[in-house]
């Protein structure tokens, strides 16, 4: 019998409690967190919350190529999490986690039950569906070469709404490129991580403009999908998708050695305006200078995000 994808935002604050309460690593990384430092630079005009987040070094310095994915057990998968880290279903092809390394207040993981490559062919529509069942977060998506840790796992994470400020971007300041019959697709440009907005209340709308965004855009050889992040919205009775096309996955300063070492792996919580650092140094380095350096290289800028034809 097919399970229906439903779950509430009251059975994700009773997971998160339970787990404070019964995960050591959990607990104990939520405490570091509430004394993560923060500091708001401005850029262009954006903000951007810049954030000294140690934990998150696990991510940022993850070898994330096929040999070293081989080699390592996928975290993701039921049979190598920790005991202490139990789940909520969604549906029958998703559990949602709370992730014990956090960047946000709280922060979730949404793995697929099976252990699938990370793809958004033939998933957006569980993105959606997620995003309407817990209309008080955003759904995020990190492909598997534009932040993803995990590329071999299929997921989504979720955090509060509005805590990135990606989530407080004003659709009405930007172009209508597509009308559809109950949804309008949008060009994001001036943004310093330029991309398209979906807006719909009709969730085949929704799907159609997405898959004309994928067809856009180049695939890199080699791989199932062009290179981006995805963020979902769902708020009365509309979906809000924001599609952030991606160039490179890391910048240069992540390969560059000595002082010149910047340890940056944009992923869409950075994309989203909060950058994540996890030594001090990177701290205390971020400037807007550097920042619009680092979202220029992985993001496209304006002239080239209108070089995208959209049929």
């Amino acid at each position: 019998m097919h399970q229906e994808k439903k779950v509430e935002a009251t059975q994700l604050n009773e997971l998160f409690i339970q787990q404070v309460k019964s995960w050591p690593l959990l607990r104990d990384n939520y405490e570091l967190f509430k004394q993560v430092q923060i500091k708001t630079l401005e850029i262009d005009g954006l903000p951007v919350t810049v954030q000294f987040n140690p934990s998150r070094i696990v991510s940022l310095g993850a070898k994330t190529d096929a040999r070293s994915i081989r080699e390592r057990k996928c975290f993701l998968c039921s049979a190598n999490r920790p005991a202490e880290q139990v789940s909520v279903p969604f549906g029958e092809d998703y559990l949602i986690l709370c992730n014990p390394f956090p960047i946000f207040p709280q922060h979730f993981t949404v793995p697929a039950r099976q252990h699938v490559e990370q793809a958004i062919g033939g998933r957006l529509g569980d993105m959606l569906d997620l995003a309407e069942a817990l209309d008080s977060y955003t759904v995020f998506y990190n492909g598997p070469r534009s932040g993803a840790s995990a590329p071999d796992h299929m997921h989504f994470q979720l955090v509060t709404k509005n805590y990135m400020p990606v989530d407080k971007l004003d659709i009405s300041q930007t172009k209508l490129i597509r009308q559809g019959t109950n949804a309008g697709l949008y060009l994001l440009d001036n943004y310093l991580r330029n991309g398209w907005v979906i807006s719909s209340d009709s969730k085949e709308e929704a799907l159609r403009f997405f898959a004309l965004l994928c067809v856009a855009q180049d695939t890199p050889a080699g791989e199932a999908e062009p290179m981006m992040n995805i963020f979902c919205n769902y708020e009365k009775g509309q979906w809000i998708l924001k599609v952030i096309p991606r160039k490179k996955h890391r910048p240069s300063q992540y390969f560059a050695g000595g002082e010149e070492q910047f340890l940056s792996s944009p992923g869409a919580a950075d994309i989203g305006g909060v950058f994540i650092t996890s030594r001090p140094e990177d701290f205390r380095k971020a400037s807007p200078r550097l920042l619009r350096s680092i979202y220029t290289q992985v993001c496209f800028g304006n002239d080239e995000l209108t070089q995208i034809k959209v049929g």
